[in-house]
Parts: structure tokens; C-alpha cells; sequence
């Protein structure tokens, strides 16, 4: 049953389905309407049909209180297995509600120990491919990659940096920060790093997270012969030679198994979300970078 008159909820069973078919049933909160979030509540509808999981869909609208509440209503006229969220407002809504005991999980939150409101015992998949595994993923496609200069502010990602030079001494390159405090300080960097490295890497950080300044480095880079790794697909779109990128359908997926074996065995633990990654190989070849086979 669609609901876009109420506008609170993608799928809402006709009278509440009391669950006959011996399914366990699950709500999932989708934090707003766009693209990836939806993707990802696709991923965990389709997966969870094949692992016989019931799920009831809801999309918040943060800036609404009526649908709030609303959402509130429908999550408390039955007894949920589970309560999945996914994104940051969904998650901190739904840990809100205190009146309701069913355990809860997040999904689709990139830095869920900075999510006000979420507990730091949240169980959940973060949008967080851990550091080391990206240093792996980096060395095992190329060859020639002596130096590889992150672009970050400390103040938000001293730690990944630390975390990337000491992974980086068990792999092909080494690392070096480019440090930057703001916005205005990006230019200056770069400059001073020319012909110290073979690569730009530019991880999540909010000095530097505009799609301004993701395309003015890439051609900087270019440029200087320095090509760009990146975190999404749109860097791939814009020149970078390397991305890591998400299938936020995949990512769901993920979810219902992980909710399924939660469900069975009362145990949660921690795994790094599914990615996968994309090479330009006209940019890399363009730039001279050795592909590994």
C-alpha cells in the first residue's frame, strides 16, 4: 500500500499484517527521500524476500513533525523483531524512542561516533572502509605509486592520516600529509607538494568536501601530472584515477543478512560495508600510472 498522500512511509502493510507466515518482521526508517537511501532500503526489501524477512519501509521527513509522528505511531501499533535505520536521522530518531524496546541498527551513517544522539553502543554497518583496507586496495592495483600525498585538515582526520602512513609501510608506497586548516590553503599546499608525489588522495573531510574544490584539484592535479584518488563516483565523473565507490543497493543487502543473523543468534558484529573499486584507465594511462594487471 502506498502512502505518498501521508507522505511518511514508502510501504505500509494493509492493517498491519500480523506476520502469519512465520516471517519475522522488521521496520526499516529511512531518513529522507534521495537516491541513496532509497537504494539502500531497495537493497534490504529485495535481499530480505529471499532470507523470508518481513519489512515494513517508513520515510521521515526531518523537518516534519506531522510525518514524525506519524512514523512514531506505526512503529508502536506493533511488535517489531527489529528497528533498522538508515542514515543519521533516521538513527537518531529512531534511538529516541524510548518507548519502544525492540533492538535497534543503523545502516548508511559515514561517522557514526560524531551522530549526536546515537549511542555509542549503536550497533550498525557505518559507511567507513577501514583505513588499512584501503591502503591494500590502493598497492594492489598499481605499480608506480612511490608517494601519495592525503589532502585533509587535521582537526577532523589526523587519525586517518596516522592510521594510513603506519598501513602504508606494510604495502608499495609511502605516505605524506598535506595539510590544510581551510579552504584558502588548499591552492598554497598543493603547490608546495609539486614533484614530492606521485598522487593526490582525497579522503571525506569537511575543509575539503565541496564539488569545487574536488574538481579544482583533480585538474590541478592533471595538471602537475599528480592524478586524484577519490571516495565516490562522482571523482571518477571528474578525472580522479582511483575511487572507491559504494552500490548503496549492495549496501542494503548487507544489511538484511547481517539483521537475519542478528536475529538468529543475538550476536552483532562489526564488518566493514561492501564497496567495490573503479579504475579510469584512459586517466591512469594518460598519467602515466602502471595499472597492475
Amino acid at each position: 500500500m502506498l502512502c505518498t498522500s501521508l507522505g511518511f512511509c514508502l510501504f505500509q502493510p494493509p492493517c498491519l499484517a500480523d506476520g502469519s507466515n512465520g516471517n519475522d518482521r522488521i521496520a526499516v526508517v529511512i531518513s529522507k527521500k534521495i537516491k541513496p537511501y532509497i537504494q539502500v532500503g531497495d537493497g534490504i526489501q529485495a535481499k530480505s524476500e529471499e532470507i523470508k524477512l518481513d519489512v515494513d519501509l517508513f520515510i521521515l521527513d526531518p523537518e516534519t513533525k506531522s510525518i514524525q509522528d506519524n512514523v512514531l505511531h506505526q512503529l508502536a501499533l506493533r511488535d517489531y523483531k527489529l528497528i533498522a535505520a538508515i542514515g543519521p536521522e533516521a538513527a537518531v530518531f529512531i534511538w529516541a524512542i524510548t518507548s519502544i524496546h525492540s533492538p535497534k541498527v543503523y545502516t548508511a551513517i559515514l561517522d557514526p561516533e560524531n551522530c549526536t544522539g546515537l549511542p555509542e553502543h549503536a550497533m550498525g554497518i557505518a559507511l567507513k572502509i577501514p583505513v588499512e583496507i584501503q591502503v591494500k586496495e590502493i598497492s594492489r592495483h598499481f605499480e608506480n605509486l612511490g608517494t601519495i600525498g592525503v589532502l585533509f585538515d587535521p582537526t577532523f582526520n589526523q587519525d586517518f592520516y596516522d592510521q594510513a602512513e603506519a598501513a602504508a609501510l606494510n604495502h608499495s608506497f609511502e605516505t605524506t600529509p598535506i595539510k590544510v586548516g581551510s579552504k584558502t590553503q588548499i591552492s598554497q599546499q598543493l603547490q608546495a607538494h609539486i614533484g614530492k608525489i606521485d598522487a593526490i588522495w582525497m579522503i571525506p573531510d569537511q575543509t575539503v568536501i565541496s564539488e569545487k574544490i574536488v574538481h579544482y584539484v583533480i585538474k590541478q592535479g592533471i595538471y602537475q601530472g599528480m592524478g586524484v584518488i577519490g571516495y565516490n563516483s562522482f571523482f571518477t565523473l571528474s578525472g580522479a584515477f582511483f575511487s572507491f565507490e559504494f552500490d548503496y543497493k549492495a549496501l542494503g543487502s548487507q544489511a538484511a543478512l547481517k539483521i537475519k543473523s542478528f536475529l538468529e543468534s543475538g550476536q552483532w558484529t562489526p564488518d566493514p560495508p561492501v564497496f567495490k573499486t573503479i579504475v579510469n584507465q584512459r586517466m591512469a594511462k594518460k598519467l602515466g600510472i602502471i595499472v597492475k594487471k
